[in-house]
């Protein structure tokens, strides 16, 4: 298939940015999942559905096609704006976790021409057939990988519940809970999997779950019975299970692999030729006995009866008129033949198979087995694989995929399932990072040179003063942070003795793209260089900051710059990584308000996008020139806390790897207050809060948790502000603190504790809910709007407040 292709396979109909990656498929295995991944997103980038530098792409869904999208587009478009992975369950593939089944990348295409390869040979996320468990083990580590070196962000326990596409492109992401939710972007990959079975109960466990059947069934008395409902994949499956005796699902594969057919396959493959010709409507367990059975040699039947379990009887059934469906695997119907013959004609007459009856009832989770027309009976062991859950599964798309279902499956209908196979535009966009002995090869098409390694020393000359060396001074620091940048900083000061200089060193490493620090006491400064990476005070959940900290290596002779104080050395890096910051944000707005206009999750009306831009300038040359105002404005977007005193730990958050969304936003927020609530507001000067307004003061912040807790109003409610106004655009929603939130070591005529609102000028916490954002779309009136209701509601609680004091009730 050509990119244009494979857009126009996977675009919902409706939408512009809404594309379905394998969930109507019906060849689903992880390999042919992860090929479909690939060539979409190489049709995504190479029609330009998705810009790589700057562009915004969701993908829902954590399973093997959502977390390989994901990989590819992190490694082909490095300088994406935004990468979110939205997974409702604790963890991607969770499902597979710890499971015994056995994952084959090609065993599905069996008996074609490399089906029995053990390696799928993919340029990204490559495996090896193994139990699915090891399969998720090893996929989970490169995805890992990816997240902690890229713009990907993983948010896990965030169940999607609505996609809404506008005309204009763009799809809006709507989470059940959660930070990420209500954000806009260039296009969203609906990657939602078939999730777990119907009828899972006390006796069927999922189709992942270790399986009983791989052992020896002690069950004392007569012969147990297994029964075994299903004609799809899964159910034949466990038919082989219950009748080999004690082998795991690789055994039975490696079993059939290893077995001889001669004439038999050219025969099986005759058929399933003839069964997907137009108008066909074979019997394919017929066929196999009438066409297959006298070609299969003795050995194989002779193998076959000895691998089967004694003194058990097995049921089959299926409420399909016929068993072995055409669209299942070959490998699993010409097995499951092998062993219904094999009984059948050793003469053990163990198998018993129930083909067109329905359940007298719904299907039976625990007690006793009822078929329509049949005497009841209650099994040893039974196992429903009637088919996943996908209606409930794909329900909060339901309408958005109507049109989509309805396409796919006219497609579908005559097609012979098979994997598919990468395109050569994708093999050619992704083959550069294909992995060989363990190392990353990169091949690009054209000859690249690789930047020189900047060095950088920080030698020790007395105490408290260090002498620094290098290509650039201090003052330059942030030509570290440039794309592609690949530094090597020595430094031979201790952890111990470095004071100010970790926490600067720290936030150097967590937004530069290629730093390796090299120190004498690597273990001390891993150690504390971790904890300032990790603190729960940065601005959301998702955030990896980490570098390279490796043990001393000679640097190379150079001579030294300047002499400095740590303590001088440590803020002339926060300051310069302040401006460069600074310097990004202002770039950003520029591209969300001014003429590209790209999308941030908040639709803005043109005129009002003009009047926060204007406003932005101004606020930008004030920035500029006052490092005490920068600081504070920079550091309170990223921090839900306001201490007076200095707190370097806080700035580690601030940077370029957090300036969308969680600077960008509450900038815009802080702007939009400004232009439409009639009140004078411009960066704070100093504490409390980062905007000044009239004669109150304002914190803008763009945390998404605080405390390690999502925003939301619990959550505000405990934080202690500083402020009399917050505006919070992780919020969604509005939080009255003025009601009902009475302290009891504070009275209303208590004069104000320094940075402390006294309890009649309590913060309002506003947070941009979908009144702001629909108000911001219509314009600045419908914004100005927004905030008069919002001041109104909060007079009116005041006064009622006073009056309960006045009525003696508080």
């Amino acid at each position: 298939m050509t990119p244009q292709e494979i857009i126009d396979a996977t675009l919902v109909p409706g939408t512009k940015g809404v594309f379905v990656l394998g969930s109507f498929e019906q060849r689903v295995t992880v390999y042919s999942q992860q090929v479909r991944a690939l060539n979409l997103v190489d049709a995504l980038l190479s029609l330009e559905m998705v810009r790589r530098e700057g562009g915004r792409i969701a993908i829902v869904g954590g399973g093997a096609a959502g977390m390989t999208a994901a990989v590819a587009l992190a490694k082909a478009a490095p300088r994406l704006a935004q990468l979110d992975l939205f997974e409702r369950r604790a963890g991607v593939l969770e499902l597979q976790r710890n499971s015994g089944r056995f994952l084959h990348p090609h065993l599905y295409d069996w008996p074609a021409d490399g089906a029995t390869r053990s390696k799928a040979g993919l340029p990204i996320m490559d495996w090896h057939a193994g139990s699915a468990g090891a399969v998720a083990k090893e996929l989970h580590r490169q995805f890992t990988e990816t997240v902690a070196a890229s713009p990907l962000v993983c948010f896990t326990e965030h169940e999607v519940v609505e996609l809404k596409s506008f005309d204009v492109g763009l799809v809006r992401v709507f989470t059940r809970n959660g930070a990420a939710t209500k954000r806009i972007y260039d296009a969203v990959i609906l990657a939602v999997g078939f999730g777990l079975e119907r009828f899972l109960g006390n006796e069927t466990a999922s189709y992942w779950s270790p399986s009983e059947l791989a052992a020896p069934l002690l069950a004392g008395g007569a012969e147990p019975t297994i029964f075994v409902s299903g004609n799809g994949d899964g159910g034949l499956v466990d038919f082989l299970m219950a009748a080999f005796d004690s082998l795991e699902h690789m055994d039975i594969c490696q079993l059939l692999i290893n077995q001889d057919f001669g004439e038999a396959l050219t025969e099986l493959q005759a058929i399933e030729q003839e069964a997907w010709a137009a108008g066909a409507d074979l019997d394919l367990l017929e066929q196999y006995r009438a066409r297959v059975r006298s070609l299969v040699p003795p050995a194989v039947w002779a193998e076959i009866n000895d691998r089967l379990r004694r003194n058990v009887r097995v049921v089959l059934h299926t409420r399909e008129a016929r068993l072995l469906r055409k669209t299942t695997a070959l490998h699993n119907r010409f097995a499951t033949f092998l062993v219904l013959d094999a009984d059948q004609t050793m003469g053990h007459n163990a198998i018993s198979v129930k083909v067109g009856i329905d359940f007298d009832g719904p299907p039976p989770e625990d007690g006793p087995v009822v078929l329509a027309g049949e005497v009841p009976f209650l099994p040893f062991k039974r196992v429903l694989r009637l088919g996943p859950d996908v209606p409930a599964n794909l329900s909060p798309f339901a309408s958005l995929l109507s049109g989509y279902a309805a396409k796919v499956a006219v497609l579908h209908s005559a097609t012979r399932p098979e994997s598919p196979t990468l395109t050569a535009t994708a093999s050619a966009l992704f083959e550069p990072f294909r992995v060989a002995n363990g190392a990353e090869v990169v091949a690009h098409a054209f000859e690249e040179v690789r930047p020189a390694t900047l060095n950088l020393v920080v030698s020790h000359v007395a105490a408290g003063r260090v002498n620094w060396s290098g290509g650039i001074g201090p003052d330059m620091i942030a030509a570290c942070w440039a794309p592609g940048s690949v530094v090597a900083l020595h430094c031979s000061v201790s952890a111990i003795d470095a004071g100010r200089l970790v926490h600067a060193f720290a936030r150097l490493g967590a937004h530069a793209p290629g730093i390796t620090l090299f120190v004498r006491d690597a273990v001390r400064w891993r150690s504390a260089l971790d904890a300032l990476w990790q603190e729960p005070t940065h601005p959301g959940p998702g955030l990896q900051f980490r570098c390279a900290v490796e043990q001393w290596r000679d640097p190379p002779a150079l001579e030294p710059l300047v002499e400095i104080p740590i303590a001088d050395l440590a803020e002339t890096i926060n300051d310069r990584l302040d401006a460069e910051t600074l310097r990004e944000l202002h770039g950003t707005l520029f591209d969300i308000l001014g003429p590209p206009a790209l999308a941030t999750g908040w639709l803005i009306e043109q005129a009002l996008r003009q009047r926060l831009l204007e406003l932005w300038q101004a606020w930008f040359d004030t920035l500029t020139a006052d490092s005490s105002k920068r600081r504070r404005f920079l550091r309170l977007l990223a921090n839900a806390s306001d201490k007076m005193e200095a707190d370097y730990t806080s700035l580690v958050g601030v940077g370029l790897r957090t300036v969308s969304p969680h600077l960008t936003l509450p900038t815009i927020f802080g702007l939009a207050f400004a232009t439409c609530s009639g009140r004078a507001v411009e960066p704070a000067m100093q504490h409390p809060g980062n905007v000044a307004i009239d004669m109150l003061t304002g914190h803008a912040c763009g945390v998404e948790w605080i405390n390690k807790r999502t925003v939301r109003g619990s959550t505000v409610g405990m934080q202690t502000w500083t402020t009399t106004v917050v505006l919070l655009s992780q919020l969604g929603e509005t939080v009255q603190m003025m009601e009902g939130d009475v302290r009891l070591d504070q009275e209303v005529t208590d004069p104000p504790k320094v940075g402390v609102p006294s309890l009649s000028e309590r913060p309002i916490v506003i947070g941009a809910d979908d009144a702001f954002l629909s108000a911001m779309e219509e314009g600045s009136p419908a914004v100005q709007q927004f905030f008069e209701a919002v001041f109104q509601r909060r007079a009116d609680a005041a006064r009622q407040s006073l009056q309960e004091v006045d009525d003696g009730k508080l």
